[in-house]
């Protein structure tokens, strides 16, 4: 009985559906951004890196509304705190490294190359990687696999796509439409998952 009742209490917890709609949106927004942004100067703050801290506080702030707001209506606490606090730390840490690597290009100009630990490096330590590692501590503190199953689908196409150079100036979108696309189709998934466990535990 006790197992039953904390499992439902978890169960009643969760609501990464939102975030995962949310970053979804962030990604997709990035399109523009990232296609005319890009400043026509070396070593100058470029506008689309403006883009990634405004947007991601943004939708911290938003995932942050929704969990305290659903917590208030179901009357149960949260454990999302630490997410949100390690989404923000993620924010500002990418902020300044991407504006150091901005305004100083010659900042580890010998390691950059086709290696395939500082390609991947460069993915992880990414405005677009920390969406990743901030939903796999989320997936942790839901304890739940089918957003960790999201998690990895997305961090898989994140590190994969871009793999090759390609000359047109839309070379990146496929990837960040699949990126998105596995955020949106993920959270659509889980918030139908949680609305028939819902009706089925009624």
């Amino acid at each position: 009985m006790k197992r039953a009742l904390v499992h439902r209490v978890r169960r009643e917890q969760r609501g990464a559906w939102f975030p995962l709609l949310v970053f979804a949106a962030v990604r997709f927004g990035a399109a523009p951004v990232v296609r005319y942004g890009q400043g026509d100067h070396p070593g100058d703050l470029p506008p689309a890196m403006w883009y990634w801290p405004v947007a991601l506080v943004l939708a911290y702030a938003a995932i942050s509304w929704f969990y305290l707001r659903r917590s208030d209506r179901l009357g149960l606490g949260t454990r999302v705190g630490p997410y949100l606090a390690l989404g923000i730390v993620l924010v500002v840490l990418i902020t300044v490294y991407v504006a150091w690597r901005a305004t100083h290009p010659g900042f580890l100009a010998d390691l950059h190359g086709p290696s395939p630990v500082v390609l991947f490096l460069d993915k992880v330590v990414s405005p677009a990687g920390t969406i990743g590692l901030a939903l796999l501590l989320l997936a942790r503190i839901e304890r739940s696999w089918p957003l960790l199953a999201v998690t990895c689908g997305y961090l898989g196409i994140m590190l994969g796509s871009g793999s090759l150079p390609d000359p047109s100036p839309w070379g990146f979108l496929p990837g960040l439409l699949l990126e998105g696309g596995v955020l949106l189709l993920g959270g659509v998934g889980l918030a139908l998952l949680q609305r028939v466990q819902g009706r089925s535990a009624a």
